[in-house]
């Protein structure tokens, strides 16, 4: 019982130390911060403008690639599509001969011919020797019929210059609207379903 009692006290005390070594690094703990500088808001700012700079350069290089995979390769084939130029400059087809795509959603009657539901290229006109205004509708290349418009100033509250639309008026007409920048028109047209 005693060579075990010793064996424990000696493996307590040559245990205790080794740790009583540890504990001497411990001594400076008091300095332990005087090596360390201090960081002015200036020195902050700058590594912050560095990093968002970083994270910018990498949003960058992303849009920069959806360009290229949207566009194509860049320049090789047409300079007017480089993924680099500024796009607020687009010219604007003549609608006057293009016309504007309207969707016929019911039946509209003309006179003694109906226009079935679709969609229709609209195209305005005004009558040189009548002075009168109206709406050719087309379906592709082929003629589908006319109707009187009457001028107005107003432009129905539309962000674009060209336009054209159908809007319900009552049980038995819907009002048809048209804008270019010859003349701004409208008329009521009867439709069946």
């Amino acid at each position: 019982m005693r060579k075990l009692f010793l064996l424990i006290f000696c493996l307590v005390f040559f245990n205790a130390q080794s740790f009583a070594e540890d504990w001497d690094d411990f001594s400076d703990i008091d300095r332990m911060w005087d090596g360390q500088q201090t960081v002015t808001n200036q020195e902050f700012e700058q590594v912050m403008d560095a990093l968002e700079e970083k994270g910018q350069k990498k949003k960058d290089k992303a849009w920069h690639k959806k360009l290229k995979r949207i566009g194509g390769g860049g320049t090789s084939l047409h300079s007017e599509l480089n993924p680099e130029k500024d796009f607020s400059e687009i010219k604007i087809t003549n609608l006057k001969e293009d016309g504007i795509l309207i969707n016929l959603p019911v039946n509209i009657v003309l006179g003694s011919q109906v226009l079935e539901r679709g969609f229709y290229k609209v195209i305005g006109e005004r009558d040189e020797d009548s002075n009168k205004m109206y709406l050719n509708f087309y379906q592709s290349q082929f003629f589908k019929g006319k109707v009187e418009v009457i001028e107005t100033q107003d432009d129905y509250g539309e962000e674009t210059l060209d336009f054209a639309r159908i809007l319900p008026f009552n049980e038995s007409f819907v009002k048809i609207i048209y804008g270019s920048i010859d003349f701004n028109a409208y008329t009521y047209l009867p439709y069946s379903n």
